[in-house]
């Protein structure tokens, strides 16, 4: 059951779901997605402030120089105080005095004892920041689907808000296969491998989903099974890497049909990574990853984090691409989509791709040190330098 790049994705995305929401502080917040538009609950500034440390001055009736009494001082965090005549000392933040209508700083003003002399005019409304400049209350400041960062979880900070409602995370099983593969801890023999796949699922799903590692599971399709199964019972999201393609020993499909999944397709037209197995069992979905790493990653990013960010919740989840330019030729073969390891760097003030030193698929070292990955779509084949390649926005790592 082969399909195409854009087959397998319109698939896959009709069959997430979403999460629902949990209700978490904001010191848990960083990494999550948002459930709800924020909306302000009150005016920022609260109150019309001083953007400096100054003077906070009546600007009407002034002649210059001018001369005034300081009347008294208005420390950051003070009630507000009242101008009569002359001026008052009023610190960064510190509420504008009833009264004033600007402020002078330190450093335009001389000071004689309890004056200062003002020799250039000020306007009205000088180094104010005025109530509901910044935000007015009932505005939307973060939306619903928006990833939080430290500088977003800052804004809710500064604007009340501490208890919020966050998409869950989705609960992902991960299952590596082989009897040939040895955990990094463990000796390997010369014919084993080690089991890079699982870190690089680690990586990529992190921000989005509760991963639960079942181990590394020899090539016997009674315990494999046996093992899907619970794997499957208790996640969202079951992966495995390695036994999708057609060996002997090749037995996910095997172990899918046996768990009751409705398998999608086994193939799709991209490379590396032709054989993904995609099912689903009502709305828990499965994913056999291949067992190559430089395979598995190409899947994983195209297909699986899309996925992944849609079921948390993530408004713009699918991958973007832009244009850069190659600095050398690459080979693409018509009728697949060709995904080209290699690095994005700016030069002159512009992007360029350069592919890294080997495709082959079983060199992972290439795929470790490229920063991204170029796309070569079924009906472009190879391009030469100076041609433009696609570069996904997700596809940067």
């Amino acid at each position: 059951m082969k399909v195409t790049r854009n087959e397998a994705k319109k698939i896959i995305d009709s069959l997430v779901s979403i999460k629902n929401y949990e209700t978490i502080t904001i010191d848990d917040a960083d990494g999550r997605i948002l459930y709800e538009d924020i909306i302000a609950k009150f005016n920022i500034p609260e109150s019309d402030k001083s953007a400096v440390d100054g003077f906070a001055i009546n600007t009407k009736n002034l002649t210059y120089p001018a001369k005034l009494k300081i009347e008294d001082e208005a420390p950051a965090g003070a009630k507000q105080k009242e101008l009569k005549k002359g001026c008052i000392f009023v610190m960064t933040g510190g509420v504008i005095p009833k009264g004033a209508d600007a402020v002078v700083r330190i450093e335009d003003v001389k000071k004689e004892k309890d004056y200062i002399i003002i020799e250039n005019p000020v306007k009205k409304g000088d180094l104010i920041n005025f109530e509901g400049e910044e935000i007015k209350k009932g505005d939307v400041i973060l939306k619903k689907g928006e990833e939080l960062d430290y500088k977003k979880i800052a804004l809710l900070a500064n604007t009340g808000h501490y208890q919020i409602k966050v998409y869950q995370k989705v609960k992902v099983g991960i299952i590596v296969t082989g009897t040939e593969v040895k955990e990094a801890f463990e000796a390997l023999d010369t014919a084993g491998v080690k089991n890079s796949n699982l870190y690089i699922l680690k990586g990529l799903l992190k921000n989005f989903a509760d991963i639960t590692y079942y181990g590394k599971v020899e090539d016997n399709l009674e315990k494999m099974t046996e093992i899907f199964e619970k794997a499957l019972r208790d996640n969202d999201i079951l992966l495995s890497s390695g036994g999708a393609s057609k060996g002997k020993y090749d037995f996910t499909k095997d172990i899918a049909k046996n768990i009751g999944l409705n398998i999608h397709f086994t193939t799709t037209n991209i490379r590396p990574g032709t054989p993904l197995i995609f099912a689903n069992k009502n709305e828990k979905l499965f994913f056999g990853l291949p067992g190559y790493p430089s395979a598995l990653l190409v899947n994983a990013v195209e297909f699986l984090l899309p996925a992944i960010r849609k079921a948390a919740g993530v408004k713009e989840y699918q991958n973007r691409y832009f244009k850069v330019k190659l600095t050398k030729d690459v080979k693409a073969k018509p009728n697949r989509v060709d995904f080209i390891r290699g690095t994005v760097e700016i030069i002159d003030a512009n992007l360029y791709f350069t592919p890294a030193y080997t495709q082959q698929t079983s060199n992972f070292h290439s795929t470790a040190i490229s920063n991204a990955l170029a796309v070569i779509d079924e009906n472009e084949g190879s391009k030469k330098k100076g041609e433009f390649v696609l570069i996904g926005s997700f596809v940067i790592f």
